[in-house]
C-alpha cells in the first residue's frame, strides 16, 4: 500500500481531495487539525508534529494513506512516503475556494490571503521541486483523483 501527501498553498483542493479519497475506502489525515502541527516558538510558525506522523505511517503498513498539508519541514516525512503531490491552482481559483468553503475561515481576512498570496510567491516551487508530482486542480475532482491512483499503483 502507499502513503501519500498532498501538500500545496491553502486553497489547492487538499481537504476536498482527502473527503474523496476517505469516501473511496483510504485512512485519511488532515495534518491541519487534530495536533498533528505544533507551534514552533523560535519561528514563529506551526511545524509538523514528524514524530506523530511517522508512528502513524508505521502503524498503518497495510492501507492507503494520504496526509495532507503544508509545512516547513515536512521534508522530515519525505523518506517514509511513497509519494509527495504537489496541489496547484491560480490564485483567482484559490480565493473563489477559500471564500466558498465552510469548514475552515482561513484566508478569508485580507492579512490571511496576503499571507497565502507570498507563501505561494516564496516556497510553491520549492515545494515543487521535492514532489514526485505536481497537479493543477482546475481540473474535475475525480481527474485529480485518478491522476493521482495513476501514478501511485
Amino acid at each position: 500500500m502507499s502513503v501519500v501527501l498532498l501538500t500545496g498553498m491553502s486553497g489547492t483542493g487538499k481537504s476536498t481531495l482527502l473527503k474523496h479519497l476517505k469516501d473511496d475506502g483510504n485512512v485519511t489525515v488532515d495534518l491541519d487539525y487534530g495536533g498533528w502541527m505544533i507551534y514552533h516558538d523560535d519561528s514563529g510558525e506551526y511545524i509538523l508534529d514528524v514524530a506523530r506522523v511517522i508512528e502513524l505511517i508505521r502503524s498503518r503498513s497495510e492501507e492507503n494513506i494520504f496526509l495532507a498539508g503544508t509545512a516547513v519541514n515536512q521534508g522530515q516525512i519525505y523518506p517514509y512516503l511513497d509519494a509527495v503531490v504537489t496541489l496547484t491552482a491560480p490564485l483567482h481559483v484559490m480565493k473563489e475556494r477559500i471564500m466558498q468553503r465552510t469548514d475552515n475561515p482561513f484566508g478569508r481576512s485580507d492579512s490571511e490571503w496576503r499571507k497565502i498570496v507570498q507563501d505561494k510567491e516564496d516556497f510553491e516551487a520549492l515545494i515543487i521541486k521535492g514532489s514526485d508530482l505536481t497537479i493543477d486542480t482546475t481540473q474535475p475532482v475525480t481527474d485529480t483523483i485518478d491522476e493521482i491512483y495513476r501514478y501511485i499503483k
